[in-house]
Formats: structure tokens, C-alpha cells, sequence
């Protein structure tokens, strides 16, 4: 990633393109060591339009002087990648067996095993989303945007060479054209499923194609006066500046916004290629050269010291310890392209092609082992064998509920006394109300009533909405629940789900489970609060018109780390629990929007409004994360078997009630 050049005769070097790396690396670091520049991510699109620009043109010089080389090509991509890679992968796999647990170290393991492949990006992809808290932890999770890379780098050397063999004019129509079909697939999956848009590159190839379509079409700028130059290169660096400080984690990227950053990045090279202008010597300064020179290094470095140190902590990481890391960051990528990245590019080191070879495939091999002994000895757990009283097991084996979804073929799962007279209680949700099945299948028995678990994660209990990354064919469920609610004649409903992600997003500004009307397409959060009281009302009032009781109870309080997770690592750091417990008043407040939303929504339709924050807070007024030993909760929302006994004074009355009322028939 992040292809830089030096004075040679393939291409002509250009200080201000180094120094616009310096923007874009920079931007990143800071945006990753949370340094008040909220969009910093951005950075990585100004590098695909860098790289996409850089390779290109040398690409083109190299056709037509008749010196193009496939082989020769990617001999120099793994001079230039491997090298500093593989240092930082044995530095950092090093210090991940010394403090990651045992799950994240199995964790680690599946990510070193995408390393030799390039098939990073798809394994985060399935695993993770780029701004969710649970994925600050991982230590190769920058390594997404050099898979990418990677993967242009297979393919552009077998398609452009042949396309420029038939005129550039021809090339460049056809680099525009499959632009324009990345540019359709980037805006449709961003909204659709943002984390396919965000991580894999058929949503990022019309980024690579812009800075292409700049090397195809070296003479764009003529017609182009000095003063109008001037004009470009300060609105392209203002606009990258723009994203920089204007974007965050909630806007939807990269979709339309990315736009924005490299279209900043285009007109600043644009502007740039006939002479430099006051923008351009500005970054062609010493300063920004030097540091987008070691872009790549820094790149590589900065993102591991970060997150591990962050892990370390656990809690939110120091101001003191973020700025050290960077400048060890900083060092080690001064180092790393003094005494390994030059070297083995100019072939002081590891000259002859097969040496590079044995060296790389020795280097693939170690990754490789070890990402296998890391996964299959389940992170190496046999370091902390003290660990399984905070959910360990269960992380390893995630296991949210204690019985399985609603299955079509054997209809919904039965708990509690089954035996019992009447149609009970119906218990439905989504994998929140799962996640409390122990405790309702207690409260069954001790109560003498059914219960009946009409639950699918992810799926609002809402008739008419469906949650946006998914279809409308998962309006069949809350149908399935109204002709069951018809069909056994139930007289108590109670209704458990995690309301803020269909109303507001998930924790990272992901929209892909807010409501959509099945009438309409939206994937705003207003829209899915509108859709909300829209539809959760006649819900409610079709329930009721059906003869049932209905409860409804508030979110669960969603803490700030995975629970176990987090138990585990600060009981190796020789800290108490209570270290990590938010007050409940914290919680209170950042729930309120969404609780009063239901609140008023609710209101009206005769149904009963139940708040579980007060039975999870202990004396102090603060949300534990353990009790008796024990984690309270599987991840950060979903509470384990023995938490979610600390609701049974919630929902004792009704079950009693509804026993009570069985045993009179």
C-alpha cells in the first residue's frame, strides 16, 4: 500500500505527491489515537487514488517505452511490500501471545492466516465492522486497505498492459466505465451492507480508477491557466481537509461521501503535474516529504502499537500513552525503511529474485504455522487456566441463548411447566428475548405456566417493518407471531428486543438494522423512528384486540466492552470489576431518546412499560458487570443465563398472575 517513488527513469519524481501521502498517513494515525479529526479514515481513500495514479503511470511509461514486465512487476511489489510487513507481524504476533487472551489470541491466529492469501478485508468483513468498539482490539485490522491493494496489484498488471496495447483512448474509456460500475456497487452496498462496501474492492475500485484515469490522461491540466491551477490544488487539499474534520464514524462511507476525499486527492495531482503550486510546495516542504516517505512503514506500525496499548488498558487508553505510541510508531518506521524497506528494494539486500523468493516463502510459511497454532490450541489457553468463571467457554462457543430460533418445520420453542393448563405466556423478540429464556423457563415452572419463545435475532417485533440489512420476507415473522397469538388464543404478551438498533443504529453508526416501513424504502433514522410510531402502535392495539395482556420492557443497558472479555483481561491486570462499571445514571441518559420514543409509543394502546435498569444496578448506583463471581452479561447487550436471573422481580407478577389464572380453568 501506499506506493511511493523515487527519482528514476521510469517515473519523474514529484516531492508534493510524498507529501500529500504525509496528509493522508497522518490523518489516519490521528484519527485512529482518537486525536480530534474525527474522518481521519479517509486517509485511506486519498491512498487508493495515490496508488491507483503512481502504478499506473509508471505502468504506461514502462508499455510504451517497451519495457513492461509482468514478472518484473510484481517482483518490485514484493520488494516493496514484504519486507516491513513481515517485521511488523513478527513484532506484533510476539507481544499478542503475551497479552491477548485466549479467545482473541484464536482470533488473531484466523487473522494471520488472511495475511499470506490478501484476503484480509474478507476476513474482517465477515467478522467485524471497521468502527465498531468490539474491532479496536485487533491488532491487524488496518491490514483490510493493503489487501485491497494487493488484490489490484494481481489483477492491474494483467488487464491495463494489454488495453493500452489497443491506444490509451480506448483504456481510458473502459477505467471510467468500470469506475462507474465500482461507483454504482459502492453507493447500493453502502446502505445495503456497508461493511461489503467498506472492506472489499469491487466498492473501491472506481477510488484506484480515479488516480488511473490521471496517469492515462497526463495532459488533462492543458487548457488549465496557472491561476485556475492554484484554485484546484487549494480546493482539492481543502476538501480532503474537509472530510477530515467534518466526517465521523456515523457518516455513511464510503457511499457518496468518498467523493468528496478523492476528488480532493484527483484535482491536487491534476494541478500539480505541470509545475508545482503554492499548495504544492507547501507539502513538497521537508517536513511532509519525510514523512511520506516512511508512509508505509507508518502505516504498517501504527495501528498494532495503538491497539495493543489500548487493550492494555482496557479502559479508555491515556492522552500520554496514545502520544507515545505514535512516536514509537514513528521510530519504528524510521527504522523499518532505513535498515529493511531500502535495502531489500535496492537490492543491497536479498538481490537475486530467488533469494527474495526463498526469503518470502520462509517468511509465508512461520506466518502460516503459527496462525494455526494459535487457532487450533484455542488462542493458547493453557496460559490462563483461571479463566472460566468470567465466560470464557462461552465466548470461545458463543451461545447467546439457551434454546434455538423459532424453526418453521417444529414450530416455536415451549419452556417452563409444559404440562400446565392454558396457552401460557408468549415471549417475543429478537435475540434479546433468547437471551432470557433461562430465566422465563424458571419462572414457567415455579409458576406452573407455559411459556412459548417466539424469538429471531435481528428481527423487530414490529408488524409491517423489517430491519434494513435485511428483506422484506422478514415481515413473515411477526405474521407467523399474530397468527400464533390467534390460532392459541394467548392472554399475556411480553415483548423484549434491542430498541435503540432499529431505532437509532448500532454503536459505530451502523444503519443496517433500523426499521424500513414495508411500504416504503428509508434508511434514515428519523425515517425508522417515524416507521416506529407508525407501526408499533397498531402492534400493540392488534394484540390487544386479540385478548392479550401485553408488556413491553426497555432495552437491556448495553455496556461498554464484551463483559467476559473485558473480566478476563482485568483480572489478569490485577484490577476489580468495579473498575469497569458505568454509573446507571450514565446509562439512563444515553438511553433516554430511545426509552422515551417507546414510551410514547406505547402510551395509549393499554400495554405496560417495564424498565429492567433498576434490577441490574447494584447499591452504589452503578451497572455491574459480574456478581457472585460471575459475568452478568455474554457480550456488551446480551445478558448471560445467571444475569438475566436478576429480572425475576420484574416479571414475577406476571407470571403469577397468569398461573393463577391457568390453575382457575
Amino acid at each position: 500500500m501506499m506506493e511511493s517513488h523515487s527519482p528514476g527513469p521510469s517515473l519523474t519524481y514529484r516531492p508534493e505527491i510524498d507529501g500529500l501521502r504525509a496528509v493522508a498517513v497522518l490523518s489516519v494515525v490521528l484519527y485512529h489515537a482518537k486525536a480530534l479529526i474525527p474522518g481521519g479514515y479517509v486517509g485511506v481513500d486519498v491512498f487508493f487514488v495515490l496508488s491507483g495514479f503512481l502504478i499506473a503511470s509508471i505502468a504506461v511509461r514502462e508499455r510504451e517505452a517497451g519495457r513492461f514486465r509482468l514478472l518484473a512487476f510484481w517482483e518490485r511489489r514484493l520488494r516493496r511490500l514484504f519486507p516491513a510487513w513481515f517485521v511488523m507481524i513478527v513484532v506484533t504476533t510476539s507481544v499478542a501471545a503475551v497479552l491477548l487472551i485466549p479467545n482473541h489470541l484464536a482470533e488473531f491466529g484466523g487473522s494471520l492466516l488472511s495475511q499470506p492469501t490478501f484476503t484480509a478485508n474478507f476476513h474482517f468483513w465477515e467478522r467485524t465492522g471497521y468502527f465498531e468498539p468490539e474491532s479496536g482490539w485487533q491488532p491487524l485490522l488496518h491490514t483490510w486497505s493493503l489487501a485491497v491493494e494487493e488484490q489490484f496489484y494481481l489483477f492491474f498488471p494483467l488487464i491495463l498492459p494489454p488495453l493500452l496495447a489497443r491506444g490509451r483512448l480506448l483504456a481510458s474509456w473502459l477505467v471510467v466505465l468500470l469506475g462507474l460500475l465500482s461507483f454504482g456497487i459502492c453507493l447500493y452496498t453502502t446502505l445495503r451492507w456497508p461493511e461489503f462496501a467498506f472492506f472489499l474492492l469491487p466498492a473501491r475500485i472506481w477510488e484506484l480508477n480515479l488516480g488511473i484515469f490521471l496517469a492515462l490522461t497526463p495532459n488533462l491540466y492543458r487548457g488549465i491557466g496557472p491561476a485556475s491551477r492554484e484554485l484546484l490544488a487549494a480546493g482539492g487539499l481543502g476538501l480532503i481537509l474537509l472530510s477530515v474534520f467534518c466526517f465521523g464514524p456515523n457518516t455513511p462511507f464510503p457511499g457518496s461521501a468518498a467523493i468528496v476525499p478523492c476528488l480532493g486527492a484527483a484535482l491536487f495531482i491534476l494541478a500539480n503535474s505541470p509545475a508545482l503550486t503554492v499548495a504544492g510546495r507547501w507539502l513538497a516542504s521537508p517536513f511532509f516529504v519525510s514523512i511520506g516517505r516512511i508512509s508505509y512503514p507508518l502505516y504498517l506500525w501504527h495501528w498494532p502499537c495503538l491497539a495493543l496499548f489500548t487493550y492494555w488498558c482496557i479502559d479508555e487508553a491515556p492522552a500520554w500513552g496514545m502520544v507515545s505510541m505514535i512516536g514509537l510508531s514513528l521510530l519504528l518506521a524510521f527504522l523499518t525503511y532505513k535498515w529493511i524497506e531500502q535495502p531489500v528494494r535496492t537490492r543491497r539486500l536479498l538481490k537475486p529474485p530467488r533469494s527474495l523468493l526463498f526469503a518470502t516463502g520462509t517468511g509465508v510459511s512461520m506466518v502460516v504455522a503459527v496462525g494455526l497454532f494459535f487457532v487450533h490450541s484455542g488462542g493458547l489457553r493453557g496460559r490462563f487456566p483461571d479463566l472460566g468463571s468470567f465466560g470464557i467457554d462461552e465466548i470461545l462457543r458463543p451461545k447467546v441463548a439457551t434454546i434455538e430460533e423459532w424453526d418453521e418445520k417444529n414450530g416455536p420453542p415451549r419452556l417452563g411447566d409444559l404440562s400446565a393448563a392454558g396457552p401460557g405466556v408468549l415471549v417475543w423478540g429478537d435475540s434479546h428475548a433468547l437471551a432470557l429464556t433461562l430465566l422465563f423457563d424458571e419462572l414457567g415452572k415455579t409458576h406452573r405456566v407455559k411459556v412459548t419463545v417466539a424469538a429471531m435475532a435481528g428481527i423487530p417485533p414490529v408488524v409491517g417493518a423489517y430491519p434494513a440489512g435485511k428483506g422484506p420476507e422478514e415481515l413473515v415473522q411477526a405474521d407467523r407471531v399474530v397468527d400464533l397469538v390467534r390460532t392459541e388464543r394467548f392472554r399475556e404478551v411480553i415483548i423484549v428486543a434491542r430498541w435503540p438498533m432499529y431505532l437509532t443504529g448500532r454503536s459505530g453508526g451502523k444503519l443496517d438494522r433500523i426499521l424500513r416501513d414495508v411500504e416504503e424504502r428509508s434508511d434514515e433514522p428519523d425515517e425508522a423512528i417515524e416507521v416506529f410510531f407508525r407501526r408499533f402502535p397498531t402492534t400493540l392495539e392488534h394484540l390487544r384486540s386479540l385478548g392479550c395482556e401485553v408488556t413491553v420492557m426497555q432495552a437491556v443497558p448495553q455496556q461498554p466492552y464484551r463483559v467476559p472479555e473485558a473480566l478476563a483481561r482485568i483480572e489478569l491486570r490485577g484490577k476489580t470489576a468495579d473498575a469497569l462499571a458505568w454509573p446507571a445514571n450514565v446509562h439512563r441518559e444515553r438511553d433516554r431518546r430511545v426509552n422515551e420514543i417507546l414510551a410514547e409509543a406505547v402510551r395509549g394502546e393499554g400495554a405496560t412499560l417495564l424498565d429492567p435498569l433498576p434490577f441490574l444496578t447494584d447499591g452504589a448506583g452503578f451497572v455491574p458487570m459480574m456478581r457472585e463471581g460471575k459475568a452478568l452479561y455474554l457480550d456488551r447487550d446480551h445478558l448471560s443465563p445467571f444475569g438475566s436471573m436478576m429480572l425475576a422481580p420484574l416479571f414475577e407478577e406476571i407470571f403469577r398472575k397468569s398461573g393463577e389464572g391457568a390453575s382457575s380453568q
